[in-house]
């Protein structure tokens, strides 16, 4: 009988020590905050500083004092650091800061607008030469594919390769809110509109 008694409370032992569930999560705010800060980076806005400070991690509920909570399954939440540091991110985020006084040349001219994906698009080539239309596409073709790559690398720096598009979409709504007054900002119907 005591073997029994004694099976049965290691098997509730080990029972609820193996009741622990880790949950990794996605961490979407960490990400704006670094969006926010890349972004200010490269575009050189001054009045942002300090806009990049880390969030406090979220705080768990202290569970009861009841035997039973010992029961249940507890959930314990592993918070990430955000790495945008990597000697790729690195250049790649410099890459985008030395073409961007180009870009928002043209930013301000209207001929160049913001995408609603985050990327950059011709708005109008109206008054433009062949040789600006020319300097136009290539800015928006380097410009696009350093961003892609800026957000894979992100999510690969952070063990979520299969995230980049989520990345994508924090980043399109940074690009957005930092944008200057009188830039073009494509909107989600496809349609311009003017900040």
């Amino acid at each position: 009988m005591k073997t029994i008694t004694r099976s049965l409370m290691l098997l509730l032992t080990l029972t609820v020590i193996s009741c622990v569930t880790i949950n990794i999560y996605f961490p979407a705010e960490e990400l704006r905050g670094a969006a926010d800060k890349i972004v200010n980076e490269v575009w050189g806005d001054p009045s942002q500083n300090g806009a990049d400070e880390a969030l406090p991690p979220a705080e768990g509920k202290t569970p009861g004092s009841s035997f039973f909570h010992l029961l249940a399954p507890t959930t314990a939440v592993a918070a990430q650091d955000i790495n945008v540091s990597t000697p790729t991110i690195r250049a790649i985020k410099e890459a985008i800061k030395n073409r961007s006084a180009e870009l928002i040349e043209f930013l301000n001219s209207g001929h160049i607008g913001l995408s609603y994906d985050g990327l950059l698009k011709i708005h109008t080539a109206a008054g433009l030469s062949m040789k600006q239309k020319a300097q136009v596409n290539k800015l928006i073709k380097a410009e696009n594919q350093d961003r892609q790559r800026l957000y894979k690398e992100i999510a690969s720096a952070n063990n979520f390769p299969d995230k980049a598009n989520e990345i994508q979409n924090i980043f399109a709504e940074s690009w957005r809110k930092q944008a200057q007054t009188g830039w073009y900002i494509e909107k989600s119907d496809g349609s311009w509109g003017v900040k």
